[in-house]
């Protein structure tokens, strides 16, 4: 190897070294808990636990939800000042959308059709990392 092929690798490797993680991508797992939500009849609180957990790679711009049946694949959108929009579109043309902001609030709307009536619903929660 000669020195100005090993100055070259040398200074590729100073390069990677000084490049931060988020320039280079990393792999976050969000966690969503929602407490409320509303529909046609009003807001009200979730009787049961209701939790959504997202793997949202940085680097490839990929995201997947995870769930008891497995990891499914959903369109990740990054908002230009922070936060992500995540659209899931399910069989029959139902379309889920979960938003989470820069702070960790997060929305998750159900917008549906169930024989053939619309069928929708907001959740409110918070995600964390």
């Amino acid at each position: 190897m000669n020195a100005k092929m090993l100055s070259g690798i040398i200074f590729l490797a100073a390069v990677l070294a000084m490049t931060s993680t988020s320039v280079l991508g990393e792999t976050v797992t969000y966690t969503c808990q929602y407490e409320s939500y509303g529909n046609e009849k009003g807001l009200h609180k979730v009787q049961d636990e209701f939790k959504l957990v997202f793997v949202v790679d940085t680097l490839k711009g990929t995201a997947q939800q995870l769930t008891d049946q497995g990891k499914f694949e959903v369109e990740m959108m990054p908002a230009l000042n922070g936060g992500m929009t995540l659209v899931e579109m399910i069989d029959g043309g139902k379309i889920l959308t979960t938003a989470i902001d820069k702070s960790g609030r997060s929305v998750h709307s159900r917008n549906i059709l169930l024989e053939g009536q619309v069928a929708s619903s907001q959740y409110y929660g918070r995600c964390s990392k």
